[in-house]
Parts: structure tokens; sequence; C-alpha cells
């Protein structure tokens, strides 16, 4: 029973070929990672997300999460619809810079209008700041403008001992379309 069995065997991994063998071999890695990785991680999602219903997330930010993809999207717009115009964005993060000791002298602005109904205001600012400086602004303008994101920073220094850097720091306003 055991050398037929052996001989199916062999017969069979002769058939399938090296690839059909790794194929069967990573199959096989795939099911173990969904059963030993995949599954608990799911588990322990949901135990937090009963958590979070039970303890409930405070009267500010509301007592439940959105469950459905439209209730999830919908929430999503609802975060950049600040009520804000962008000029009052720019006002703040003046104010953030003039806070950090930097002087905005110039900016370069472009709104894109994409199909959906987020609006990107692309600015480039050139600025000239000690290190410290630029990223005490960076570091605020991030934290009290949530629509903003941070897209590129390029930082330069002439020499070593310079104690300011010249930087161009690329940034993106999202608001909902109005």
């Amino acid at each position: 029973m055991k050398a037929l069995l052996a001989t199916r065997l062999r017969r069979l991994l002769d058939e399938l070929g090296s690839t059909g063998v790794l194929s069967l071999a990573l199959f096989a890695a795939a099911a173990l990672f969904l059963v030993a990785v995949l599954n608990p991680l799911e588990e322990r999602s949901h135990r937090l997300d009963e958590r979070l219903a039970r303890i409930g997330q405070g009267p500010a930010q509301g007592a439940a999460r959105p469950s459905s993809a439209a209730a999830k999207l919908a929430a999503f717009y609802r975060f950049f619809d600040t009520g804000d115009q962008p000029s009052d964005w720019l006002k703040r993060l003046d104010d953030i810079a003039a806070k950090s000791g930097i002087e905005l002298r110039s900016a370069d602005y472009t709104m894109q209008r994409p199909a959906g109904r987020l609006e990107r205001y692309e600015i480039a600012l050139p600025v000239s700041a000690t290190y410290p400086q630029l990223r005490a602004f960076l570091r605020s303008a991030l934290a009290e403008i949530p629509v903003m994101s941070l897209d590129q920073v390029v930082i330069k220094r002439q020499r070593a001992s310079d104690g300011q850097v010249q930087a161009d720091i690329h940034i993106t306003l999202h608001l909902v379309k109005q």
C-alpha cells in the first residue's frame, strides 16, 4: 500500500514538474499565511471595533464609526469640508510662519480641479530660515492645518557653517469643491 502511494506521488511530481511543485508550495504558504496571520488580525480588529463601540469615541468625534462604504466616503469628505476658504488657510499658514520666525515673501499657487469632489491648491514656498525654524514651521503647519499635505521639501545650504538654509517647500491644500 505504501509502495503504491509512493509510486503515485512520484508520478504526480514528475507530471507537475518543478513549476507545478513550486506553485503548490506557494499556494500552501498562502493558505498558511491566511490561517496564521490574517485571520488573527481580523479577529483583533473586530475585538477593537467592539471595544470602541462600548467605550464610545467622545462627544466631539461622534459615537460610532461609519460601517458602510457610503458612510465612510461621506465621513472622508466631511473631514475636508471645513467651511474655510483657501484664503483662510493661507492666512493661518502665514501666521504659523511668523510664529516660527519665518517670513513668507513669495509663493506660487496652482489650483487643480480634478473630476472628483476635492480641489487641490498646490503651493510652492521658497523659504530662507534656520533649520530649527523650518522644522518648527512644518511641524506646526501640519498639526494646525488638517487639510494640508507636505509634498516635497528641498533644503540647500551653501556652506556647512551657514546658519541659514534655503528651502523649497511644496504643500497642497485639499478642499471640497463649493
